[in-house]
């Protein structure tokens, strides 16, 4: 199948940006394979605001209640589930800027998987700041969740895995220590019958005309001690 390419418009990616983008990618693949009902920002919303709602304790419960009851529990177990699985890829994402793949895996377990989808993520920048390219990010997000959601890829390629579990592996070109809750896999290959697809971010070369990238650039701070060694200004007129 042919791989999915997406331009993300920027010449380059932060660490901060790398797990945004990988979660977000996480919550579309959630809604879009079926596990949850909603898009995942709606269907967390509906589940914490369920957490704020006491059912009345009876013994003599009607079997829609219990269904129901059952339901929530169910619901409110895969919002921490997921929750935790994006604070941990964040931090990793963070202490491990050489990861340069990662594969989201449905199935029952990770060497039994249905379907797999290898993301190829560009280089990380570890000289810029998130938080000073919040603008270019939300553009990125807004492209990711438009161009895999309206792809012919992930539409004519969906198999029906039912409910199932969700795993993500981790590939970096550096070596890693089981760290997170995290467990190495040696030599790890999915199954025969298991659908693959590919989505390879790309950023754009900056060209000649492009903006400089010192908007983060580090500068050195001086103490006042520093300050009353310098020798004196003087500003002419």
């Amino acid at each position: 199948m042919d791989a999915i390419s997406i331009e993300l418009e920027a010449p380059f990616i932060t660490q901060a940006c790398a797990s945004k983008i990988v979660c977000t990618i996480v919550e579309l693949l959630l809604y879009n394979r079926t596990q949850i009902p909603f898009p995942y920002p709606t269907f967390r919303a509906m589940v914490k605001k369920l957490e704020t709602v006491e059912l009345a304790e009876d013994i003599h419960q009607s079997v829609a209640e219990v269904r129901i009851q059952k339901q929530r529990e169910k619901a409110q177990h895969m919002i921490k589930n997921v929750e935790t699985l994006f604070d941990t890829l964040e931090k990793i994402l963070i202490d491990h800027p050489a990861i340069g793949e990662l594969m989201i895996v449905f199935g029952k377990t990770i060497y039994t998987a249905k379907e797999a989808f290898v993301v190829i993520m560009p280089t990380i920048d570890k000289n810029h700041f998130g938080t000073n390219h919040q603008r270019s990010l939300e553009k990125m997000l807004r492209k990711i969740g438009l161009q895999l959601t309206l792809c012919d890829q992930m539409v004519t390629g969906r198999e029906a895995t039912g409910d199932t579990n969700i795993f993500v592996a981790l590939k970096s070109t550096s070596s890693l220590h089981p760290t997170y809750g995290v467990s190495c896999l040696d030599d790890f290959q999915l199954p025969k019958k298991c659908a693959k697809f590919v989505i390879i971010l790309k950023t754009t070369p900056n060209g000649s005309k492009a903006i400089g990238h010192d908007c983060c650039k580090r500068l050195e701070v001086f103490s006042e001690e520093d300050m009353d060694r310098s020798p004196a200004l003087s500003m002419e007129q």
